[in-house]
């Protein structure tokens, strides 16, 4: 009896070789359209199945085509097989889940009727019999099917197997589809009754927090691949999950902060005195900007004209804490920045590109990971993993949408670009945090605190630390400020704390506003010259 095979593929990664064997082994192949041109290509012989062609009109084949499926039994030993039934014994097919934002009615009613949407049917009833039908739909397992049909039988349990896989691929591309409808801005509807999303598997990591865990890094595609995470490395031991959430959580800072200040950015103003006006934020167009980052917890963050400066005022903020630290940069590494960044005791550098001369001088120390041109998409929505479930919400996209400046002094431009440095800082660090900035960078950032007091007196603290390390150098020069800028994620108390970093050289403090004593905040600030804006937004986060 002639053995039959549907290959449909859209991946057709180890494919040749399948077919080859398949055809070797007197099965007959039935394909169409791509797959079909594809094998043929390959020399491989293929007869058309119209039932397979895209955007099938014929409803009739469809069903016989399925009904072959269904009714196909596997032979058993010393019984005759009748010439007309059914033979199919094998489906090889795939469908790539996919997500798209639609955004018109047009889009939606294609996405509802897609072009191999009778193919998804065939899978699903080649998995009900599965038990005569072998389902393969994952490149990956080729070579084991190809084993077993060589040995002449075929496991039950592996069928059971590549069945779930199959069912596995077919709910990842129809929540794909609705994923699509309901997330497109034609709905928009971020939270819907069943929460799915496309998402494969990246990549295995070495092992996960700890030594003894398991970890994986799963991609949520887009247009059916893997570009929303995009993570080489050229060197460096292998990835750990403390490693990718840190290169993640650093890229991530580097990319919203462009996002947001790569053209100029304007905001609503108002004066103390009621008058309104716009603030506008000076584009960050050729300027540098490096992070440093260790379980998620910003050690250390700069910008400047160039790599080498914005990188060694990274680790002023504390040359020590930033050891075992991810190093993100917005710029191309190059030969001077290479040299000081071999010194540092990091677990990974991420970066656009590494010129030839920075590859060969990081290359003294194997340990750090080179990693260029990551690609990680910054999703609007944040999930956590809670008992039984999950926890969504939308993720913080806005730094501020509006400034009111509480005091008679309005800020220079230098600080108004400051405060929107300072303020990324702090609306992606966990909460109660506070920032302090000197020439756009970071003096000393408190984050996980359990009130906003403890924040900024941690902050203080910090600050103070460094100025006395920073003393015990020849070339330090004190004067007299700490920091120049203040930002918090939530209300600032006026208290003793505050009054002692004005009095150290704060100018200018940006922060939600809305306690008891904002008054006498306000009345305190005017008095010493500072500036006070208040933005109505607080930023807080776990």
């Amino acid at each position: 009896m002639t053995k039959k095979a549907i290959v449909h593929v859209e991946n057709t990664d180890n494919l040749v070789d399948f077919a080859r064997y398949l055809v070797s082994s007197d099965w007959t192949i039935l394909s169409a359209n791509k797959t079909q041109e594809f094998l043929e290509k390959e020399k491989i012989p293929v007869i058309k199945e119209s039932a397979l062609v895209e955007n099938n009109q014929y409803y009739i084949e469809t069903c016989n085509l399925v009904q072959d499926v269904l009714n196909t039994k596997l032979p058993v030993e010393d019984s005759p097989v009748e010439s007309e039934s059914p033979n199919i014994f094998l489906v090889c097919m795939n469908l790539v889940p996919t997500y798209k934002k639609l955004n018109s009615e047009q889009e939606i009613l294609k996405s509802q009727k897609p072009i191999n949407y009778f193919h998804s049917i065939l899978i699903k009833n080649a998995v009900y019999n599965f038990e005569n039908v072998l389902v393969v739909t994952d490149p990956e397992d080729y070579k084991e099917v190809l084993i077993q049909l060589r040995i002449g039988k075929i496991k039950s349990d592996f069928r059971y197997y590549l069945a779930a896989k199959a069912l596995n691929m077919l709910s990842a591309y129809e929540n794909g589809l609705a994923f699509s409808i309901l997330n497109g801005k034609f709905y928009n509807e971020h939270f819907m009754k069943y929460f799915g999303a496309p998402y494969k598997k990246y990549m295995n990591l070495k092992h996960g927090a700890n030594k003894q865990q398991k970890a994986s890094v799963y991609s949520f595609l887009e247009n059916g691949s893997h570009d929303q995470i995009k993570i080489e490395k050229i060197q460096g031991k292998e990835f750990t999950f403390p490693i990718i959430e840190d290169l993640s959580f650093a890229w991530e800072q580097i990319s919203f902060l462009f996002t947001k200040l790569k053209n100029q950015m304007v905001v609503k103003s108002k004066n103390c005195d009621g008058y309104e006006f716009t603030t506008h934020f000076t584009p960050l167009l050729g300027t540098v900007f490096t992070i440093a980052v260790k379980n998620r917890i910003i050690l250390g963050g700069a910008l400047s004209s160039n790599v080498l400066d914005s990188f060694n005022k990274t680790l002023s903020y504390d040359t020590n804490l930033v050891k075992g630290a991810v190093i993100a940069c917005s710029s191309v590494i190059d030969e001077d920045a290479a040299k000081e960044m071999v010194k540092g005791d990091f677990e990974a550098i991420v970066a656009p590109a590494f010129t030839t001369e920075a590859k060969q001088i990081l290359s003294a120390n194997r340990n750090i990971r080179l990693i260029p041109n990551a690609q990680i998409s910054v999703e609007d929505i944040d999930l956590k993993l809670i008992l039984g479930g999950l926890l969504i919400q939308t993720k913080e996209s806005i730094l501020f949408d509006k400034w009111h400046v509480k005091t008679k002094n309005r800020p220079s431009q230098y600080k108004i670009d400051e405060m929107a440095f300072g303020m990324m800082l702090v609306m992606n660090s966990k909460s109660y945090s506070v920032a302090l900035i000197k020439e756009n960078a970071i003096v000393s950032l408190s984050q996980s605190c359990t009130s906003c007091v403890k924040a900024i007196k941690n902050a203080l603290i910090d600050a103070k630390e460094l100025v006395e390390r920073k003393s015990q150098s020849e070339n330090f020069v004190n004067d007299g400020m700490i920091a120049d800028i203040m930002v918090s994620d939530s209300p600032i108390p006026f208290c003793d704390a505050t009054r002692e970093l004005i009095e150290n050289g704060v100018t200018a403090i940006i922060q939600p506003g809305g306690t008891e004593n904002d008054d006498e905040f306000i009345q305190y600030c005017d008095e010493r010259g500072i500036v006070m804006i208040f933005t109505g937004m607080s930023h807080l986060t776990s």
